[in-house]
């Protein structure tokens, strides 16, 4: 009986702490939604404005709304899926890391070139927040 107290506390406490974990994450993506839909894409890509960069490409629009979306693009061509993940998941920490240069609410589609796998995360920054200032 008393092993089992025990492991109950256990489980108590991890339930908690991945609560509070749940929690932080959607607290997070409040202020920029995500380009999820083929249809969304499509009519970014026909009335946009494109920017290039060392690493990235940039579709953008300024949004109707007052929310600004962001859609991440990383084709086959980049590598293999876990490549293309690891890519995904760069560019999102930098998006996450520079939410206050979208002072226009934007559409905006992040396309990754080749170069990207060969820089490392502060010139990938660097890039995202030149394109960004001149879109700003």
């Amino acid at each position: 009986m008393v092993l089992d107290q025990e492991c109950q506390r256990k489980v108590v406490k991890r339930l908690s702490l991945g609560e509070g974990k749940k929690e932080e994450k959607s607290y997070q993506l409040n202020d920029i939604d995500k380009l999820r839909k083929r249809s969304e894409f499509l009519d970014l890509r026909k009335n946009c404005i494109t920017s290039h960069g060392k690493t990235i490409i940039s579709n953008h629009q300024i949004s109707k709304n007052k929310t600004s979306k962001i859609g991440l693009t990383v084709t086959k061509k980049i590598g293999s899926a876990v490549i293309r993940n690891r890519v995904k998941r760069i560019l999102r920490a930098i998006i996450q890391n520079n939410k206050n240069l979208f002072e226009k609410p934007l559409y905006i589609e992040i396309i990754a070139k080749k170069e990207i796998l060969k820089c490392k995360f502060e010139v990938i920054e660097k890039d995202i927040q030149n394109i960004l200032m001149k879109i700003s």
